[in-house]
């Protein structure tokens, strides 16, 4: 069952024996344990790494013709699982995990398969930053078809000694990037007969968002039923510390028996069952798949 911030803030009251109230901002007492709420709200959020809180998100474009290649996280993006780009060209060559193509002399290994594929979505792998600039770095700037960039990283407030020169490719779809300061994105390549820079339309990326907390009455955070008795007891917890001076002992009891359980269903959500995991040796039928795994392990969707 999901309860409203009201809701939760008149439960605590009343196990504090405290004031009714017909609203969070009736007395000091009620908005100091809905900021509690707020904050141990966030708190769950940022530990529990919920898989309600991931979803498709497009990157911002720089719109800047002298860095093509740069794009930024937007703000509430808290992590990013995989970056896809869109090739309207048919005929394209797909790379992605597994199927990656490069065409400089990198310690990246050569797994490469070219495949013929409609325009679409296809995968920019996304590199440790050290890796991604020793690829750049083998391009050579002579070259018609190599640009450059100068850039400064400004999402810190540490004093930079750059501008740093950054090289891509402007014939191709882009193949690699790599995220710096959680906050940047720099691709390898961009295709200057589609567009001047990397377009955000074109971009589709998954992972996790940080979702807002509203202090009004009917607001209701955004978990799963299950989750909110973990919400409840974190926040009545913190409240008999804060306002009373004392632990409520029930309350951290349950705590700990509501992280195991979403410790528990978080690691089966979106996976195959434990059966389906298990090494198939059975014969395979239609040459759909040859090795001797199942059809999830065969394609890594046994792995979070």
């Amino acid at each position: 069952m999901k309860y409203t911030l009201l809701e939760m803030t008149q439960d605590i009251l009343s196990n504090l024996s405290s004031d009714e109230v017909n609203s969070i901002s009736d007395t000091t007492e009620s908005m100091q344990i809905a900021t509690i709420i707020k904050q141990k709200y966030y708190d769950i959020v940022s530990r529990g790494d919920l898989p309600e809180h991931n979803q498709v998100f497009q990157l911002s474009a720089s719109l800047d013709p002298t860095m093509p290649t740069l794009m930024t996280i937007p703000d509430g993006v808290g992590h990013v699982e995989w970056i896809k780009y869109f090739n309207s060209d048919v005929g394209g060559v797909e790379t992605g995990p597994g199927s990656q193509l490069h065409d400089t002399d990198t310690d990246l290994g050569d797994q490469s398969t070219t495949s013929t594929t409609a325009a679409g979505y296809q995968y920019v792998t996304m590199l440790p930053i050290r890796q991604f600039l020793d690829m750049i770095g083998t391009f050579n700037p002579n070259d018609s078809t190599v640009g450059q960039f100068q850039f400064t990283d400004l999402s810190n407030t540490f004093l930079q000694d750059g501008p740093f020169t950054f090289y891509y490719r402007n014939d191709r779809q882009p193949r690699f990037c790599c995220i710096l300061s959680n906050y940047y994105v720099i691709f390898d390549a961009y295709d200057n007969d589609d567009d001047t820079t990397l377009q955000t339309s074109k971009t589709m990326c998954y992972g996790q968002v940080v979702p807002t907390f509203q202090m009004v009455d009917s607001f209701t955070p955004d978990l799963d039923s299950q989750q909110f008795p973990l919400l409840l007891n974190e926040a009545k917890a913190l409240a008999f510390y804060e306002l009373k001076q004392q632990p409520h002992a029930l309350a951290a009891q349950e705590i700990k028996r509501q992280w195991s359980t979403v410790q528990k269903n978080k690691s089966i959500n979106n996976r195959p069952t434990y059966f389906n995991e298990l090494p198939n040796y059975g014969r395979q039928g239609g040459g759909l798949i040859r090795s001797g795994t199942s059809y999830f392990k065969a394609r890594g969707w046994d792995v979070n």
